[in-house]
């Protein structure tokens, strides 16, 4: 048995049997929803799949329904916690299986991610590092019905500024010159934040951002028991967006960036508590904690 959970809490839920088909998904629209390099999902029989708390809106079980629905395309939905903003499963009514965010996983599923897919959307700051078999788009084992979506082009509104924004659109950003930092997070809260393998994080300072549209729109998650750990999101699509880190810096999720930043992660933190399927580049310095 696995259970898991958004970051704040508000939405558990546990898997009794197999983790099926599990992969990993480099399309522009999970980039910009989880606000990581990539999505991975597993595929869970709905029958093994029950929700312990903030599921009830969705499947009937779970108490009060905490997730909201956000209606990417005219055929995907994305789920999250209306709270912290982490990805939650999607388990649609009558659905042949639910989709899982692994990164909400706690424990090691004990499967194992076997594909990458969409490659060809890949984050041009990313390097897959691992041996997986890669396809442009969809593989052919998804099947001929499986319907690709462009999502529109966004860019800096500032020549020469790097640009970002949610799925949606309502919040977009820039700043100027290059990240004072870029690096990887396999912390436990990261991954449940995110319903991912991994944050990969922009650190800039906040006299060089700019945010151009959407504040207003953007929910603030700081969890009670953590010194600096937060989260800021769309409260329409879910979209990990930029937060103040401290009085001096901003903290962007690098998968909401619309350009190229020109910086590529330079470390791995927190080692120690990445996720059991998940592959380290070992070309980077790694710290099993936060680093000195």
């Amino acid at each position: 048995m696995s259970n898991g959970s958004c970051l704040c809490g508000d939405v558990a839920f546990e898997i009794t049997g197999p983790v099926e088909q599990m992969g990993h998904c480099h399309c522009s629209m999970c980039r910009k929803f989880h606000g990581s390099a990539f999505a991975t999902f597993g595929v869970v029989a709905p029958s093994d799949f029950r929700w312990l708390r903030g599921g009830g809106g969705e499947s009937g079980e779970g108490g009060e329904g905490k997730v909201v629905h956000y209606p990417s395309s005219a055929s995907g939905w994305r789920n999250f916690c209306g709270r912290c903003g982490a990805a939650t499963p999607g388990l649609p009514p009558n659905g042949p299986f639910a989709l899982v965010p692994m990164g909400a996983v706690a424990e090691d599923p004990g499967s194992r991610p076997v594909l990458h897919f969409f490659v060809g959307s890949k984050a041009p700051w990313h390097s897959i590092v691992d041996d997986l078999p890669q396809h442009d788009a969809w593989p052919p084992e998804f099947g001929d019905d499986a319907v690709a979506v462009e999502r529109p082009v966004r860019t800096a509104a500032t020549p020469g500024a790097t640009g970002g924004s949610c799925l949606c659109g309502a919040v977009t950003f820039e700043y100027d010159g290059q990240p004072e930092r870029m690096l990887n997070c396999h912390c436990s809260r990261c991954r449940r934040a995110m319903g991912a393998a991994y944050a990969t994080m922009v650190m800039v300072r906040h006299d060089v951002f700019r945010w151009l549209s959407g504040q207003e729109q953007i929910v603030n998650y700081k969890m009670p028991e953590a010194k600096v750990k937060g989260t800021a999101f769309c409260r329409t699509c879910g979209s990990q967006v930029p937060r103040r880190r401290d009085e001096s810096a901003m903290q962007i999720p690098a998968g909401c960036l619309d350009d190229d930043p020109g910086a590529r992660p330079s470390l791995n933190i927190f080692t120690d508590s990445k996720a059991a399927w998940s592959a380290l580049d070992a070309n980077l310095p790694g710290f099993p904690d936060a680093p000195g």
